[in-house]
């Protein structure tokens, strides 16, 4: 190889190499310094956009962690709320089992219960206007779900999750119900001598939903006669005679609703019951039936016409008028409630709604019934002083309304413990475990090993002081020439 001075071929080859040396030195001293293995596209185009939609995932899984933890301490302030409500609710059943003592409480004992009572109904609403989560109210109606509309066949709804329709604002479910609810009931006269017993009196004992009571029942008893033996003992065994139909009824629907008719004395015949009893000993029994139907579909659960639902369209309760008979009845709420973001995506399976009702005193209770004659049950405002509830008008069907109430806070109470113990923990654990993969993941592909970069800094550094080494030797090489020229 000839000598040249122009041209110094070995230097250009050594600042070659100690170029790419430096940049890998460079290059492993930026990745020890960040620890991270793709500082930037041209490390590995890939991987940086594998490791980039993964920290997505991630960022986006914890932010749905903290909304689920945001949203069970929502619901636990609120279940504190509904705690002090069941506490306040068993106080007036207590003053109402108190006022129905009137043979041992004076007048002026129970107006100083149906006074204690009446602060009670005032709490009760203040607690239900003031139970905020931030700035948001709980049980005043703001987090609930908003109805657009109720058939008249369906007296109650009370809804506590419920799955919208995404592409209207208002979600229309329809209710179809193949069966009606029943009492149970029996013939209370002979239908073809209008009788109820011949050849002399009988006596029967009566077992209903409330109690059991011997009944005497005299010779050829039309109905009327019988309305007036059976109707006296109404408030101890749960039935009467409906002299209309000419039967004797439960007062409630349902298959858990019985009825049991026992002749035990009398020298004459029962010839009511369908003429099922002729002599002492005998006996006919009879029970109610529930409502059938279903939701959207979803078979649903029913007793009387009290219907519970629970699946992913709809779950909450409905209530039916007494008399519905079959077809279908269609309600529509609007697009409301509390919507808990608990995943990183936008399907249904990812969110979760829920409504808190309204829990004003005039919202606890149900609406009132007449059956056969009698008004039971109402609202719980009713039992203000002076209303048609209150500890001296009607402390019996203030007791029903009392125990309606206590069930739907109970009912509320537990559906918010079980969304925030099957629901929200579950999904809190189920993330942790999906974030911890996803990070174990793109740690893989965007974190440096330690270990293996710094032995490729040391090979660099060793690599980098040779090239610096071999480029001065590559320098002095043109400065031969002059001892030719000499």
């Amino acid at each position: 190889m000839g000598l040249r001075i122009n041209s110094n071929i070995p230097s250009l080859t050594a600042l070659r190499k100690l170029n790419v040396s430096s940049a890998n030195l460079a290059r492993s001293m930026e990745r020890l310094s960040t620890g991270l293995r793709i500082n930037s596209a041209s490390d590995d185009p890939s991987g940086l956009v594998i490791s980039e939609q993964l920290r997505a995932q991630i960022r986006s899984l914890q932010q749905a962690s903290d909304n689920a933890s945001n949203a069970s301490n929502l619901l636990q302030t609120g279940e504190a709320a509904l705690s002090e409500l069941n506490t306040l609710l068993v106080s007036m059943r207590e003053a109402a089992i108190y006022a129905m003592n009137t043979g041992g409480a004076s007048a002026e004992q129970i107006s100083a219960e149906q006074s204690s009572l009446d602060q009670t109904l005032e709490a009760i609403d203040r607690i239900a206007s003031t139970t905020r989560f931030a700035s948001r109210s709980l049980f005043n109606g703001e987090s609930g779900f908003d109805m657009v509309t109720r058939p008249s066949e369906i007296t109650d709804l009370n809804p506590v999750s419920m799955n919208f329709d995404p592409t209207s604002a208002v979600t229309s479910f329809d209710l179809r119900v193949t069966s009606g609810a029943t009492q149970a009931s029996l013939a209370a006269v002979d239908p073809g001598t209008g009788t109820a017993t011949t050849g002399g009196a009988v006596t029967l004992r009566v077992t209903g939903p409330l109690g059991t009571q011997d009944i005497t029942i005299p010779d050829a008893a039309d109905v009327d006669d019988m309305a007036s033996a059976f109707n006296l003992w109404r408030g101890s065994t749960g039935l009467y005679v409906d002299t209309a139909t000419g039967e004797i009824v439960t007062e409630e629907y349902g298959s858990h609703v019985k009825m049991r008719i026992e002749q035990v004395a009398g020298p004459g015949t029962f010839t009511g019951a369908g003429g099922a009893i002729t002599a002492p000993g005998e006996f006919v029994s009879s029970e109610g039936t529930d409502v059938v139907a279903t939701l959207n579909g979803v078979n649903v659960n029913a007793i009387g016409n009290h219907i519970s639902v629970v699946s992913s369209v709809y779950a909450g309760t409905i209530d039916v008028a007494e008399g519905t008979g079959p077809g279908t009845y269609t309600f529509q709420y609007r697009n409301s409630g509390l919507t808990f973001q608990l995943s990183n995506s936008t399907t249904a399976h990812d969110q979760a709604v829920i409504g808190l009702p309204s829990l004003y005193a005039a919202n606890l209770g149900r609406q009132s019934v007449t059956t056969g004659g009698e008004t039971k049950f109402g609202f719980l405002s009713s039992l203000s002083s002076g209303g048609p509830n209150d500890l001296f008008n009607d402390p019996e069907n203030a007791l029903r309304i009392i125990d309606t109430a206590i069930d739907q806070i109970s009912g509320v109470r537990a559906h918010l413990g079980s969304f925030i113990n099957d629901n929200i923990e579950p999904t809190l654990r189920e993330l942790a475990v999906h974030m911890e993969n996803l990070q174990a993941s793109e740690s893989t592909i965007r974190d440096v090993d330690i270990a293996r970069e710094t032995a490729e800094l040391a090979r660099n550094q060793v690599l980098y002081q040779a090239g610096v080494s071999v480029m001065a030797q590559a320098n002095q090489l043109p400065a031969s020439v002059l001892q030719l020229l000499q």
